[in-house]
Formats: structure tokens, sequence, C-alpha cells
């Protein structure tokens, strides 16, 4: 991956072994999901695991820790990261990190506007990137994370939380399904 490669450019010793080494921190990727749970659910000790959010890794890297995450282990991962020059922060740990939360709601509030047919996709689109100053609208976002990559996220918080704020809407459900675009408008 593009990520292991700017950490073995920047001299940071990788673990390729099928389980992690005793003394190894151990980095997840998870979408949607907070850093205790995807240490759970891969078998790893959360001790030693920290949560790399995976969206925009060009240009930032964000960890999470687990409430028990040793600091030795937070302290490791940041210096691996910071070293390929990367902006790195540390967050609490969280379901879907702060990128994924934000741009996922976004673009589910723009799918269920589409879905009470408030307006066109396009013009939801239009009118977000003109009066917001987006550089795209929300559902051409979402197309860029993949609509099954938005719903992941929103299902896993929603799991989480139990909040009705994290529902995914109709719109994006039907479209991730079957693997259409966002903005495909209702024949």
């Amino acid at each position: 991956s593009a990520l292991a490669q700017r950490l073995k450019a920047a001299g940071v010793g990788l673990d390729r072994g099928t389980r992690p080494a005793a003394d190894s921190v151990c980095i997840v990727l998870p979408l949607g999901v907070d850093a205790t749970g995807a240490a759970l659910d891969e078998g790893l000790d959360p001790t030693r695991t920290v949560a790399l959010d995976p969206l925009f890794l060009d240009r930032q890297a964000t960890l999470m820790c687990t409430p028990v995450t040793a600091v030795e282990a937070r302290d490791a991962a940041w210096a691996a990261l910071a070293a390929t020059g990367l902006p790195v922060s540390v967050i609490h740990d969280s379901p879907g990190f702060v990128v994924q939360r934000v741009l996922a709601m976004i673009v589910n509030i723009a799918c269920d506007i589409a879905q009470q047919r408030v307006a066109t996709p396009q013009d939801i689109d239009r009118a977000v990137t003109l009066g917001l100053g987006y550089p795209k609208g929300p559902l051409e976002m979402g197309d860029a994370l993949g609509a099954a990559t938005v719903l992941g996220i929103l299902d896993a918080m929603h799991a989480f939380y139990r909040d009705p704020r994290y529902r995914p809407s109709p719109w994006l459900i039907r479209r991730a399904r079957l693997g259409v675009s966002l903005l495909t408008p209702e024949n």
C-alpha cells in the first residue's frame, strides 16, 4: 500500500508476519468502527493497538487509541507516521473518527434530500458547491468515497450508538446495493 511504502521510505520497520510480534504496535484502518472494536474484531492486544483513519492518508494521519492503549504504543505510532511527513493528530476512541463521521453525515443528509424529492441530485450538488463553496457536492463526494463505504460507516455508527441520526437514507442504501452513483435519479 502507499502508506506502507511511505513508512518504509521513512525507515520504519514493518512486521509482515501473519500475527504481530509481541513488541509490535498494531495499526488498524477501520471504517465506522472505533479502535476498541477494531482491535477486538481482529483479535489484537488493545494495549498496543491504534487505529488510523484510512481516508485521505495522502494529506493527514488521524490516530485513535483504545482506552487502554499504552502511551508507548501511541507515541511509537505517532512518531512513525510523523516521519512520513504527514501531519498527525490523535483523537479519543470513537466510531467513525472525525472525517468519516462528518463526511458520511453530509452525504446522508444530501441523500435524504434527494429521497424526499426536495431537489434533484444535480441541484443538491450544485447548491452545495455554489452556496457553501465545497469543491464537490455531497453526492459527488459520496461517489468518490463509494456509496458502500459511506453506508458501512453509517451502519457501524448506527449499530454502536443506536441513535436514529446515523440511520442511512433509503436513497443511499438502494444505490449502494445497486452499485450505482448517488447522482442517479429515480425514474
